[in-house]
């Protein structure tokens, strides 16, 4: 295509220009174009990159909080929803939590902003670390995270949300004594996401209200409260 593309302008000119040669002509059909296509195709492959970076970039930004890298808003409530939506045992449970740093206030006013950041980071690191594989981790805003996705059992399920809780307040993020209240529930019947966040927030309310560093799910009735030590 290059070279006739190439040919055809420089026959015209042939056809104007009876001086130069037909030899000149044909060499000039296929070395130019040889010349050329190298540079144009490399410009053209480094425009598609950089086109398809953005894009991602742009694709990411969308869907990840930006100071930590966990999965926004956004991403959560799909993530989250396609979990939901996969075939499972009858004895395996859909769970979701939101769980808040106790006392962020405080490290902000205290220590500042950026230590405050870096907790942030230091926890949404451990929290991406211990999420099973079927868990789905995201940062709701603030100090505010919601995990949701499937477990074996609700005995499973409260198990890991109390150990969750446990082993923030041993890992020590950023080297700073860090704890998290965490309300959670099992998705009933034909309840949807923004309905189990609902449920949870209630059971983080209690939480905070029962003392901070302790999981609490919500179940009918009231919700159960469990202290961690």
């Amino acid at each position: 295509m290059a070279v006739l593309l190439t040919f055809i302008p420089v026959w015209i000119w042939l056809q104007i220009d009876p001086v130069i040669s037909k030899r000149d002509i044909y060499i000039s059909c296929i070395v130019l174009p040889l010349l050329i296509s190298p540079s144009c195709s490399i410009g053209i492959q480094r425009a598609h990159l950089k086109v398809r970076h953005l894009a991602d970039r742009n694709e990411y930004l969308a869907n990840h909080d930006e100071l930590t890298g966990l999965p926004n808003r956004r991403a959560f409530f799909a993530r989250a929803g396609a979990l939901m939506d996969l075939p499972r045992p009858s004895t395996q449970v859909f769970a979701c939590a939101i769980a808040d740093i106790d006392d962020f206030k405080s490290i902000n006013d205290t220590a500042g902003h950026e230590a405050g950041d870096l907790v942030l980071k230091a926890l949404s690191t451990v929290l991406a670390e211990i999420a099973p594989e079927d868990v789905t981790v995201a940062r709701l805003g603030g100090e505010e995270f919601a995990m949701a996705g499937l477990f074996a059992s609700e005995a499973a399920a409260r198990i890991w949300f109390e150990a969750l809780v446990r082993e923030v307040a041993c890992r020590r993020p950023d080297g700073r004594k860090v704890t998290i209240s965490l309300g959670w529930c099992i998705a009933e019947a034909e309840e949807n996401m923004s309905a189990q966040l609902s449920r949870a927030d209630h059971a983080l309310y209690q939480a905070k209200h029962g003392g901070k560093n302790r999981a609490v799910r919500a179940v009918s009735g009231g919700p159960r409260m469990i202290a961690v030590a």
